[in-house]
């Protein structure tokens, strides 16, 4: 534990870290093959996990993991929770499809966790093991980030525990707008429960 100890004096713990941060203290190169820190789905973002993580190979707090992470890569009040996410916050939505779907003012992307881990699992490596760990503490399948307009943004709310979220009149009018553009068959069925809550 020393290696991460000294690492984590330099850098803190439970927090996202860019890498040109790293370089400027510390060796990139080792404290990615020693684990020290996550990648964490966008280029150059990477995570610090706390003592009790790194040992149990979990992340702790995983609405936070998600919320700083989208905030670190997007911006606070540069994104928020939308479409199925939102339904569930607002009691509309309840299946337990293990997605998150946020809106944001970049392109669309999409970022299937169930990949990454099942990659890392055919893997014998122990720090692809440990990956694979870490990744499916987070109980999340896939991530759909929606690009958005810029006056959807003046719907956001900050909840207290999730963070941004869109406002119901927003979460119906995206609905609407993304039921058309998804070619996702599992997110359409979604989509149509929800807007039968519309009406």
């Amino acid at each position: 534990m020393t290696g991460y100890q000294n690492f984590a004096k330099l850098f803190g713990t439970g927090r996202f870290i860019r890498s040109h941060e790293i370089k400027k203290k510390y060796s990139l190169k080792k404290a990615l093959s020693s684990v020290y820190i996550i990648p964490a789905f966008f280029r150059s973002i990477y995570y610090i996990p706390t003592a009790q993580e790194r040992k149990g190979h979990f992340i702790q707090h995983q609405q936070d993991f998600f919320t700083n992470l989208f905030n670190t890569r997007f911006g606070k009040n540069k994104w928020y929770w939308a479409l199925s996410t939102a339904a569930r916050y607002y009691g509309i939505e309840w299946s337990a499809t293990k997605i998150l779907e946020i809106v944001i003012m970049e392109k669309s992307k999409t970022i299937n966790l169930s990949e990454k881990i099942t990659s890392y699992q055919q893997k014998t490596s122990y720090r692809s093991n440990l990956l694979a760990d870490y990744y499916r503490s987070l109980d999340v399948n896939v991530i759909y980030m929606h690009k958005g307009e810029q006056k959807s943004l003046s719907s956001i709310k900050i909840d207290g525990v999730l963070g941004p979220v869109c406002s119901k009149e927003q979460l119906f009018r995206d609905v609407k707008t993304y039921l058309s553009k998804t070619r996702e068959e599992n997110l359409k069925r979604i989509y149509q429960r929800i807007l039968t809550q519309s009406k």
